[in-house]
């Protein structure tokens, strides 16, 4: 029997065709979830904005380094001081992620990337005329980071919500809009410095970030969706869940819905070695540089480094969001395989002495960590279901904040203790390596309910 022909699993059934539904007064119904989205012109507009929001508000983190200087200047701080603001910003838009989930679940995409917008852009207002330190973390920090969480997670959550047959290729073509931002925005930033100052350049980026008020208005709510909370009647869902152990503690932690899903150990394994992920990610961005100019590449050569991994990283989330959809590739598979091959770059590009070396490898990394990025949300629906991606995206975007948090520092210290830059890429290899085990063990309990769930079906 071939993978067409085989019956679907109980989570598949329940995640990804229908829910029963038992009205008051009415006979049981089908809802098939899938009927209510047509996949058409307006979901693709849908795409585009969510590319065209990431891409700014990526673009704008990415783009902070460009103000440290004129900054440090202009305030007469330090570099550490000032490069507080830029980890305050992403941290806080990391953290402010199950916030937008839940205000995503009540008040729908559009409204939340709208006041996601405006707060952002009031942030950069602010701190456009700011004097002192006060108005940089209140207004830059403060919120803007609070705005861009707010417009990063309806960004992604109403894509999946419009798709249903090339759902992940249409989320991986929309969180392409962060490699493009981190190719396009920087350079602009860098310009708008030169010529009219760093309070013309975040008065600049705020005009920038208004726009995405107006992509957020294309940001449709799906049919079913707003069936299902329109709806005044007493509805009660038959499940296979009502017969499992409750959890008291997950469904606390985690919510009703996610903390007694079947799959909830795969999604906490899946968080863990995301989280692994996230800390070695960030190293290179940091420690590539000097090491690439320590083997002897040229300065002028190694910044672009960093744009060769967004060059890959774009590729590689396009050719995730095709394979996801696709039915023999399953994007638990296609993570640990991605994450598994590149903990080995970390540790070459400590022994490469070539620019085209390091480009290539550079090139590569971006490609594999892409896929692992784009195949995230349909990861979180094959487990979870298309209801609980918002809250489930936002609790996990809310660990990454913490991980980008902890590794920077971490490595900093090694280097510090060593004066040996090569250890942060060990570092970062060894992280992967370590996400790499952990999602083989929650391949290995996946597939462990999976034969569960095919005899159930065989008797």
């Amino acid at each position: 029997m071939n993978s067409d022909e085989r019956k679907p699993l109980l989570s598949e059934q329940k995640n990804l065709n229908k829910h029963v539904v038992v009205c008051e007064n009415d006979e049981p119904k089908n809802e098939d979830i899938q009927t209510h989205t047509s996949e058409g012109c307006s979901a693709w507009l849908v795409v585009a904005a969510s590319f065209l929001c990431i891409c700014v508000l990526d673009g704008t983190m990415y783009s902070f380094g460009c103000f440290l200087d004129p900054l440090m200047a202009e305030m007469k701080q330090s570099r550490g001081t000032i490069s507080i603001a830029g980890s305050l910003q992403v941290a806080l838009s990391a953290f402010v992620a199950p916030l937008a989930a839940i205000l995503v679940d009540k008040k729908g995409s559009r409204m939340v990337c709208l006041a996601g917008a405006v707060t952002a852009t009031f942030g950069l207002l602010l701190a456009s005329f700011a004097s002192n330190l006060v108005g940089i973390f209140g207004g830059l920090s403060l919120l803007t980071g609070i705005g861009f969480g707010l417009m990063y997670i309806p960004a992604v959550v109403a894509v999946a919500e419009n798709f249903t047959t090339r759902r992940s290729l249409a989320v991986g073509l929309s969180l392409c809009g962060a490699g493009a931002g981190q190719v396009a925005v920087a350079p602009l930033v860098s310009w708008l410095i030169q010529s009219f100052g760093w309070r013309g350049a975040l008065q600049a980026l705020a005009c920038l970030t208004l726009s995405c008020a107006g992509f957020g208005i294309v940001m449709k709510q799906p049919a079913h969706k707003a069936i299902e909370e329109n709806t005044g009647r007493r509805e009660s869902v038959i499940s296979e869940d009502d017969y499992e152990p409750k959890r008291t503690i997950l469904t606390v932690i985690l919510g009703h819905k996610i903390g007694e899903s079947e799959n909830v150990n795969v999604f906490l394994l899946m968080v863990l070695a995301d989280a692994l992920s996230v800390m070695a990610l960030y190293i290179p961005y940091s420690y590539l540089q000097p090491v690439a100019q320590a083997a002897g590449v040229p300065p002028h050569l190694s910044t672009f480094l960093i744009s060769a991994i967004g060059v890959g990283s774009v590729s590689g989330r396009l050719l995730s969001g095709w394979m996801s959809d696709q039915p023999w590739c399953h994007p638990l598979y296609l993570t640990r395989a991605v994450v598994t091959i590149s903990c080995t770059l970390p540790f070459l590009l400590s022994w490469v002495d070539h620019f085209w070396m390091f480009a290539g490898l550079c090139i590569l990394f971006g490609f594999l960590t892409g896929q692992w990025i784009a195949a995230t949300s349909p990861l979180l629906v094959s487990l979870l279901g298309i209801d609980q991606l918002s809250k489930a995206f936002g609790l996990l975007t809310f660990v990454r904040g913490v991980a980008s948090l902890v590794s920077p520092p971490l490595a900093g210290m090694l280097v510090d203790l060593t004066i040996n830059p090569l250890l942060a890429l060990y570092l970062s290899g060894m992280l992967l390596l370590l996400s790499g085990a952990v999602y083989s063990l929650a391949v290995f309990v996946f597939r462990r309910r999976e034969r569960r769930e095919i005899s159930y079906q065989s008797l």
